[in-house]
């Protein structure tokens, strides 16, 4: 791709020619690294692109309210998962679907759920180097929906991901375990892992009761569920990359949810094959197990949750809303 000289420099105004614009977030494990992030920056820059530096939800929002007084037709999001959630959300929420920048996403993250998913986990300086020099009709376009998000406690949110009950729990605790480590282990990949692994042990140990969630969830096709849950997850994600894809084959829609109550049946043996998305015919709503495709979703009692690794706390008096967002074309080589 080519894009208009001079460069931009970060914080000024954009010029009315400007195409290409990146949010990087310097806080974000890998590009914390090895100078990424003023490497990343330089690179973006010698292309004419405008760059926001931006560690949380306001600097996001304020660098896309500044980028998209212009025109941008491709945003580079160098951050994990929650950078690309808070910046899908102000975009879904401010932005026409026509107006919609093309994503060049880069997996700069811990986990980096969506960019696995969509080709561009590994070598991200690379990937961006050639996303910015391969002409864009030879760039790969892979086309993602959002799972969009409605409730009074959190307004309109967007992203790909969802976790609730058992899920979210561990998430949040393998959040606060990261925190409260000061050692090297901190700064490794295998981090999250140690987390899960740490809350594992506690459970097995009984130092650790899960809390799980009484929750009433309608969908279009795929049943009604209302017990206790151990797992919930949803998606808008293909997962074609993941060894584990807990979704099953069956129903239709952009989304893709699985939940299962507490005492499903037969559920200790049927876990692998729940993890690879192998669902038999009488693991359905009857049984405690909703998986598949819809269109919408609703969930009431719903207290905590959480959005591409992003805490959410809801008021479980309202229920949650889910329906299909706009789709995002995103560019790999």
């Amino acid at each position: 791709m080519s894009f208009p000289e001079p460069s931009v420099q970060a914080n000024a105004t954009p010029h009315p020619a400007v195409r290409l614009a990146a949010l990087i977030n310097p806080l974000s494990f890998r590009m914390s690294l090895r100078d990424r992030a003023a490497r990343s920056a330089a690179r973006v820059r010698e292309h004419g692109g405008q760059v926001f530096e931006v560690t949380d939800l306001a600097h996001i929002e304020g660098a896309l309210a500044q980028a998209l007084r212009q025109s941008v037709e491709y945003l580079v999001i160098a951050g994990g998962d929650g950078t690309l959630q808070g910046a899908v959300s102000y975009l879904a929420r401010h932005l026409e679907p026509g107006r919609m920048p093309r994503l060049i996403l880069l997996s700069a993250g811990r986990t980096n759920y969506v960019a696995e998913d969509i080709g561009t986990r590994s070598h991200f300086l690379e990937t961006l180097e050639r996303c910015l020099t391969t002409p864009a009709e030879r760039l790969h376009p892979v086309d993602r929906p959002t799972l969009k998000l409605e409730h009074p406690s959190i307004g309109e949110q967007h992203g790909f991901f969802m976790a609730g009950a058992m899920v979210d729990e561990v998430i949040r605790y393998v959040h606060r375990w990261q925190a409260e480590r000061k050692n090297w282990l901190r700064r490794r990949h295998a981090a999250s892992t140690a987390g899960v692994l740490s809350i594992g042990l506690r459970w097995a140990l009984r130092r650790h009761r899960f809390d799980l969630p009484r929750l009433v969830i309608d969908t279009d096709g795929l049943g009604h569920l209302e017990a206790r849950c151990r797992f919930l997850m949803l998606s808008s994600l293909n997962h074609d990359r993941s060894l584990v894809d807990p979704y099953a084959q069956r129903g239709q829609g952009p989304l893709r949810i699985t939940a299962i109550r507490a005492g499903a049946k037969r559920l200790p043996l049927r876990l692998p094959g729940v993890a690879c998305g192998r669902f038999s015919p009488e693991m359905n709503d009857e049984s405690g197990y909703i998986s598949g495709r819809c269109n919408t979703i609703l969930i009431n009692n719903l207290t905590s949750m959480t959005l591409d690794g992003q805490e959410f706390d809801l008021d479980g008096d309202h229920p949650l809303e889910i329906s299909a967002g706009p789709v995002f074309r995103f560019l790999r080589p």
